[in-house]
């Protein structure tokens, strides 16, 4: 897909914004001449939502599903209502007490309300959004952290979770103002009805003074663990906006614009950097459109289920979800809805798979766009270019203004050298867009190479190459966090359970591949000199000890012999290769046994794409048929796979 220069190089409608799409590293690089500073919409977020209010004030900012459904009426919420309830809901927060410096948690699902007090929060003081689905004691131990000041969730009537977690929370820490959103609307000494409190609050001005900087704090988001203790990392002012330039930037607008500007689907908590930064605070600067699919988001069945007559009805232009709705999405027939607006697809959060990837543009016959970041990025800290060479199974370059290395660490805190030319190293960025660091400075002092956050290189954790023309491709991991369908899971937490179970001489617990969340938890245990322990009881010894479900290892598999470092140390990597094994192996044996071949499986680590599965079939039986049936079943990881037929 080619566009000439003239073409990428626009002033954006009434609010004299130039744009300059980049397609290769090169014109990334141009981009770069003008200093970043001049290419902020403005200077906070307020400020910026208050922009496209004035440029469009009868623009639909949002639609709302209550239930994700084809059957939902709309709830329309044009720009200058947007505005209005922002400044309405940050002028309550001020009247209750928030200052510049106060923090907001919200336990909010995916509704319009979320979006008035998350940008509300961050115009009064500083907001904190929080995953509900965390126990309650990791959701004081959040708010403990971030000195909340005011807590914020939703009635049962509209999710189930939010309101008795945040009932408990202020039993826990009483000194919390608590705000409901919905149920009766009526407040009480211990809770103030957000619907009674707003009544009569200004929503044409702000009531207070505040004066912003780019390196204010705007928000805190927690990283690192949907378990164990969490990291707070500061979203900035600066990276916000910057942010919401350069990812708004990327895209060209519809081809049928004349219908209006581009339209997306918001199914992704707003707690989450995708949800919040990339698909709401983006296009709000942006003058654009997004559909909030109920409170549940892609988590309700309905959603995805009518997906794609929505996708008709509503004239959404581009489909950016992660990759286990993509895998999920695919499945759902199309039928003859209408999907000629539809330009892209979208997905980042982890790793897609290749075949998926292909899967999806043959079903929808548009491209699919992977881009990577992170929350310590604000959001994507590299994409493949819209209208560039899209190359499946990479990241893309990387942004503008986001300086990113491929490098060697020196083990002492440094960078020893730059990686070469599509050698496997730790990706490590940094530049304007960059998070203001973890507000815990035990956390902020081990997240950067060669100096601090100020001069410093951040260490993402994750592995990978840039190839000659500078596009990305992640390998894998050099941090052990398992990532399962979005949830972080820190395997210390696992490892520190088995390791009180007295049998118990060695344990480690990594991720193992899964079609439909990416990656789940399995343990590996070496027990001591005669003992030895069922892995049923181990199991429900583990399950009472770790109340998060999604952080229950779904597999313990003892060893005879852990697999150790030079120094001693349990060598994870190898331990990873066979959790693939395993699972690969157990998918193919029945396949194998049905069509009369031999399935020979090797997981291995390769210099091109950090990880290869190969899958080798032999036998008498139609080996050619096996090879179909195991390539597609294979191409549903997200681990790199090859297919061969042996001869004879």
């Amino acid at each position: 897909m080619a566009i000439v220069a003239a073409e990428r190089n626009f002033t954006l409608g009434r609010m004299n914004i130039v744009r300059q799409i980049p397609t290769t590293l090169a014109e990334v690089e141009e981009v770069e001449q003008t200093p970043w500073q001049d290419r902020l919409m403005a200077e906070n977020v307020y400020a910026a939502i208050a922009k496209s209010a004035n440029a469009w004030p009868d623009r639909p900012a949002i639609h709302f599903l209550a239930h994700g459904q084809l059957d939902d009426e709309p709830q329309t919420i044009l720009y200058r209502d947007l505005l209005a309830r922002i400044t309405a809901t940050a002028n309550l927060l001020r009247d209750l007490g928030i200052g510049d410096t106060d923090v907001v948690t919200l336990l909010m699902p995916i509704i319009p309300e979320t979006q008035y007090f998350l940008w509300g929060s961050e115009t009064a003081g500083i907001a904190n959004p929080v995953n509900p689905f965390l126990e309650v004691d990791h959701i004081v131990g959040i708010c403990k952290a971030a000195g909340t000041k005011v807590l914020v969730a939703c009635d049962p009537s509209i999710s189930p979770d939010p309101w008795p977690k945040a009932e408990a929370v202020k039993a826990a820490l009483p000194h919390i103002t608590l705000i409901r959103v919905g149920g009766p609307a009526a407040s009480t000494p211990d809770v103030v009805s957000y619907e009674e409190a707003i009544k009569g609050v200004a929503d044409d001005r702000l009531t207070f003074d505040r004066d912003f900087h780019l390196d204010d704090v705007a928000a805190y988001f927690h990283t690192g663990g949907t378990t164990g203790v969490p990291k707070l990392a500061r979203h900035t002012q600066k990276g916000l906006m910057l942010h919401s330039w350069t990812f708004g930037n990327c895209m060209p607008d519809p081809t049928d614009s004349s219908h209006g500007p581009q339209h997306y689907p918001l199914g992704i908590p707003l707690f989450h950097v995708g949800g919040g930064t990339c698909y709401s605070l983006m296009p709000f600067v942006w003058g654009r459109t997004v559909t909030m699919l109920g409170a549940e988001g892609y988590r309700n069945p309905n959603s995805l289920r009518d997906f794609y007559a929505n996708c008709a009805r509503l004239g959404w232009t581009k489909i950016p979800i992660v990759p286990t709705v993509w895998s999920m999405l695919l499945q759902m027939p199309v039928g003859d809805h209408d999907l000629s607006r539809v330009q892209f697809g979208g997905v980042g959060g982890s790793t897609l798979s290749v075949e998926v990837a292909n899967a999806a543009m043959k079903k929808l016959g548009i491209p699919l766009v992977e881009g990577w970041g992170m929350t310590e990025t604000h959001g994507f800290a590299t994409i493949n270019p819209y209208l560039g060479d899209i190359r499946v199974g990479s990241v893309g370059l990387r942004q503008p203004y986001m300086q990113l290395r491929i490098v060697e660490p020196d083990g002492k805190g440094g960078i020893a050298r730059d990686c070469g030319t599509d050698e496997i190293g730790l990706v490590v960025v940094r530049g304007p867009q960059v998070f203001g660091g973890y507000l815990d400075e035990v956390h902020d002092s081990k997240a950067w190479l060669g100096g601090d956050r100020h001069s410093g290189w951040f260490d993402t954790g994750d592995l990978g190459r840039m190839d000659a023309d500078g596009y990305v491709w992640l390998t894998g991991r050099a941090k052990d966090l398992i990532i399962r369908g979005g949830h972080n899971i820190d395997p210390a937490t696992i490892e520190d359970v088995l390791y009180q179970h007295p049998a118990v001489e060695l344990a480690a617990a990594v991720g193992r591949p899964d079609k439909r969340v990416g990656e789940i938890p399995v343990a590996y245990v070496q027990f001591g000199a005669g003992k030895t322990e069922t892995v049923d009881n181990l199991k429900a010894f583990v399950a009472e000890r770790i109340p998060e479900r999604a952080a229950n290892p779904v597999e313990i598999i003892a060893m005879t012999e852990m697999p150790l470092t030079g120094v001693g140390k349990i060598f994870k990597p190898q331990l990873r290769l066979d959790a693939a094994r395993r699972v690969y192996e157990r998918e193919f044996a029945p396949l194998a046994k049905e069509m009369q071949v031999e399935i020979a499986i090797d997981v291995r680590t390769d210099k091109l794409h950090g990880t290869l599965a190969t899958a080798t079939i032999s036998g008498e039986g139609d080996r050619e048929a096996a090879a179909a049936k195991v390539r597609e079943a294979m191409g549903a990881y997200e681990i790199r796979a090859e297919v061969t037929v042996a001869d004879g």
